[in-house]
Order: C-alpha cells, then sequence, then structure tokens
C-alpha cells in the first residue's frame, strides 16, 4: 500500500524516516521545504498540496501540531478531504482532541473513506526507533488494515474502540 504522510515535525519527521527505512512507498507533505527535501533524498516523494498526496495513496497519515492545523490541512480546497476517495484511509496522528477526531472522521466517511485516530505517546526519542505507544482508535476491521504499518510505528499498540 502506498502511504503519504503530512506533517514532518520532531515527531512526524521520525515516524516518516520510520516507514522509509522499511522500504514503504512514501509521499509526503510539510509546510517546511527543507523538511520535505530531507525525506526526498532517502527515497520518499513529494507532494504539491495535501489533496494531490491523497490522491495518490491509499492511507494518509496526518502528523500536526494541533486541531486548527489539522482541521486546514483537511478541509483546505486542495486539502486532504479533496483528494479521499471510497476505500482510503485517514489515520490522524496529530496533536487533536477527541471531539475535533470525530468531526473530521465524520467528514472522512461523507466521502467514503474510512477514518481512524492514533494517538501516540513517547516522543522524538521513541519515535525514532520505532518504540512508541499507540492508541487506535476506529473501526476493528480498519485497525486490522493498518496493524502491519503501525507496527512499524510503535511497539506498545492498542485497538480502543471508535474514534475519538
Amino acid at each position: 500500500m502506498r502511504i503519504g504522510f503530512i506533517g514532518l515535525g520532531n515527531v512526524g519527521s521520525q515516524l516518516a524516516g520510520n516507514l522509509l527505512r522499511h522500504g514503504i512507498d512514501l509521499t509526503v507533505r510539510d509546510v517546511d521545504p527543507e523538511r520535505v527535501a530531507a525525506l526526498v533524498a532517502r527515497g520518499a516523494r513529494a507532494a504539491d498540496s495535501p489533496r494531490e498526496l491523497a490522491a495518490g495513496v491509499g492511507l494518509v497519515i496526518t502528523c500536526l501540531p494541533s486541531p486548527a492545523v489539522s482541521a486546514q490541512v483537511m478541509e483546505r480546497p486542495d486539502g486532504v478531504l479533496a483528494g479521499l476517495a471510497r476505500g482510503k484511509i485517514w489515520l490522524e496522528m496529530s496533536t487533536t482532541d477527541p471531539a475535533e477526531a470525530r468531526r473530521l472522521a465524520a467528514r472522512v466517511e461523507e466521502r467514503g473513506a474510512i477514518a481512524m485516530d492514533c494517538p501516540v505517546s513517547g516522543g522524538c526519542h521513541r519515535a525514532a526507533t520505532g518504540n512508541i505507544s499507540i492508541f487506535a482508535g476506529g473501526s476493528r476491521e480498519a485497525f486490522e488494515r493498518v496493524l502491519p504499518v503501525l507496527a512499524i510505528l510503535g511497539q506498545r499498540i492498542l485497538h480502543t474502540g471508535p474514534v475519538g
């Protein structure tokens, strides 16, 4: 499965790097072109917009610094929602809150796509070594589909029930 990763900050860049180290076909997007270039130099592709990224992959991971930034990346005219289609998966790893995760999940599901929220614990160092804890919210079927990817990113993975 081709994966797209949006948000290459302190934790996101480490998580995306783990995906590359495991041979994942990865497309990335960030507001900082230097962070994108660093991963492109290691084998990732770059997308010009969140919409382009979402249209070209089966799984979109967002790892953004706040609920407001996540909403903006998802809902702007060239955002993730515009590129999602039936059967694709959005996995929210951003710093957000349960209500906002549920709100965005409903928007994703309106497009026929699948939503999961996966907050993480462990910080940058553990993210760099694939040793974070991941708390996955979403359907059991969706959890099973993304579990191989989550296992690359973390060692302690718990399905917590529905989104939020």
